[in-house]
């Protein structure tokens, strides 16, 4: 489902509506890539401390290599400097802006999957 980046920030702000938007991404990437996994498993793993940072990052480099193929340009920087940037950064406000981004763009990549 194409829904706005801006509506899926909104969406990443408020702490169970969060968890539902997750769990369509997942659903939504698995759709359009064909990937074979459980969206339920993958959003309890992204739930527990510390195993979350691996699945997190995987979504974000599968996404980020799914769009590439679409000629998107992915995140700034690749997946992996974004996602390490916006946890160092995440004790600072800009790590909250780009966590925010970060939802932005993967919404924006979905829509175009």
């Amino acid at each position: 489902m194409a829904r706005s980046p801006i509506v899926a920030v909104i969406m990443a702000i408020i702490p169970i509506v969060d968890l539902y938007l997750i769990y369509k991404w997942l659903e939504e990437f698995k759709a359009a890539t064909k990937a074979s996994y459980n969206s339920i498993i993958q959003l309890i793993l992204w739930l527990i401390p510390i195993v979350d940072l691996y699945f997190v990052w995987k979504f974000m480099s599968d996404l980020e290599a799914a769009a590439k193929k679409k000629g998107d340009a992915g995140y700034p920087m690749g997946a992996t400097v974004f996602f390490i940037a916006t946890i160092v950064l995440s004790f600072f406000m800009i790590g909250l802006i780009l966590a925010l981004f970060m939802a932005y763009r993967t919404q924006e990549m979905l829509n175009k999957l």
